[in-house]
């Protein structure tokens, strides 16, 4: 299996909130804040000089940063004092992605296409996974596969739970990329990251490897093979005898009640007991 080391850069961040964080204050007369380089893990003091916020070595142009970010609810990185978008378009895989700003101080979320991959309405995605991690049950000293590491969030999550090990599979390499750019994802460093498609590193597991599995799959039409019966099999195999998946489902636009009825069929087959819907997670959790 490939491996994906991933390495955190320490950027500054900046979106159209801290922009407009930093407009208030000076049109309050106030040239030197508090601001958050790193969506709300941290925060400095900072002041304005000729226009330009310094920010510990850093030199942020106000009024470029107004002109370049606009409304734009894009994440940019501030390197060599420009900024640069988290946002790109792969013509290979023909897919855009972007690192989307939810607030100045809050986990962003990331777009790919259009969709998010988190949810977002009354919750922020660091939040939203660590319901889901806590419906899987105690971590502590866990041997943990989480499905689908996308930003880290739920990997992160895991780790700071207690799990001894957490090892997560993404199959799309465009995703990890930005995830480095990402203040709250800079944790993924503690975690062993498998690039490949999990339908197939999963088949490289021994059987009982793990006490927990996480799987947060994206929606069931874009990848119907993460929800059949024989990858439940494969997850059920590699699981230990006691062992606890938590399978994230959400609610699908169509046919919501026969996509969450066919899940809890096909993981019952699979060996699956104890199945229970989590109203609050959006998913099941069961026993092996």
């Amino acid at each position: 299996m490939k491996e994906y080391h991933f390495k955190p850069k320490e950027v500054i961040v900046v979106t159209k909130y801290l922009v407009k964080h930093i407009e208030e204050n000076l049109r309050r007369g106030i040239s030197c804040f508090e601001i958050t380089p790193d969506l709300g893990i941290t925060y400095i003091n900072a002041c304005v000089i000729n226009d330009k916020l310094r920010i510990g070595k850093t030199f942020l142009d106000v009024e470029l940063a107004r002109s370049v970010i606009g409304d734009d609810d894009s994440v940019y990185a501030l390197i060599n004092n420009r900024l640069l978008p988290l946002k790109f378009y792969d013509e290979n895989k023909k897919r855009f992605y972007k690192l989307r700003s939810l607030s100045m101080d809050k986990p962003p979320t990331l777009e790919i296409n259009g969709i998010h991959m988190h949810r977002i309405e009354g919750i922020d995605p660091l939040s939203d996974a660590y319901i889901k991690v806590k419906s899987v049950g105690p971590l502590v000293n866990g041997y943990v596969l989480d499905i689908g590491t996308g930003l880290g969030y739920t990997a992160i999550t895991a780790m700071r739970l207690g799990a001894r090990e957490v090892i997560s599979v993404e199959i799309d390499e465009n995703v990890l990329d930005i995830a480095t750019f990402n203040p709250w994802s800079r944790e993924l460093a503690n975690v062993r990251i498998v690039l490949s498609d999990i339908t197939k590193a999963i088949q490289e597991f021994n059987d009982n490897t793990f006490t927990h599995v996480i799987h947060d799959p994206p929606r069931f039409e874009l990848a119907g093979e993460l929800y059949s019966y024989d990858f439940y099999r494969e997850i059920y195999r590699v699981l230990r005898p006691g062992g606890r998946l938590f399978h994230y489902v959400g609610k699908p636009k169509q046919r919501r009640a026969n996509i969450i009825k066919g899940v809890k069929e096909r993981l019952r087959r699979a060996g699956f007991t104890y199945i229970v819907w989590i109203e609050k997670a959006l998913g099941f959790k069961a026993i092996k």
